[in-house]
């Protein structure tokens, strides 16, 4: 897939379905995963993704990458804050969490992306800490190579995400109805949350 800003529709309206990569199909969706996937294990940061023309950028931020496009000219910036976890053994990407909205005047939603065979009535759960009973809940809006959950994030869910320390773990049930628990680190996730949020022309 080209790089792009684009737009999926859930139930609860337009939200940001990423500037690269996540959205899968082609050559720059494979790029981006391989790049977040690269050398990852449980608890390694993702690598940034090579930008795919003179309009994309990427800039590191401890264990997320903040990922920018200008999706055609004249057009504003769309920037994410990305990390990508791969589990121990398993090959290709586990999951990503995406942090991102798709303009200045739009809510900032959290997007995770799981491989295909979730169970989706749970959706996918997001917790700050490893003593959290409760986290962000996400609802599986799409499916079509992987399983894309999202959730629109309220202002003290926002705030709380880039206060977040960990380590935390996002929480979803495969096919077989078994909870996985994967680690994640919210290392350089405030700093890429406002980087993302509030890009620079």
């Amino acid at each position: 897939m080209a790089l792009s800003a684009r737009l999926f529709t859930s139930a609860g309206g337009a939200v940001l379905a990423l500037a690269v990569g996540l959205v899968l199909g082609g050559a720059g969706a494979a790029q981006a995963q391989n790049a977040a996937a690269s050398g990852n294990q449980a608890k390694k940061p993702a690598a940034a993704a090579e930008p795919a023309g003179p309009q994309a950028t990427t800039a590191t931020y401890g264990d997320w990458v903040v990922r920018c496009v200008v999706p055609q000219p004249q057009a504003a910036k769309v920037c994410e804050a990305v990390t990508g976890v791969q589990a121990q053994g398993q090959q290709g990407l586990l999951t990503q969490i995406v942090v991102g909205r798709a303009a200045k005047d739009q809510p900032v939603h959290l997007i995770v992306q799981l491989p295909a065979g979730v169970f989706l009535p749970p959706g996918a759960t997001l917790y700050l800490d490893d003593k959290a009973k409760s986290g962000i809940d996400t609802v599986f809006s799409s499916c079509p190579r992987g399983c894309f959950a999202d959730v629109e994030l309220k202002a003290d869910q926002l705030a709380a995400l880039k206060a977040a320390k960990g380590p935390g773990r996002l929480e979803f049930v495969d096919a077989a109805r078994k909870r996985i628990a994967v680690p994640i680190s919210f290392n350089g996730l405030g700093a890429a949350t406002d980087a993302a949020l509030n890009p620079k022309d």
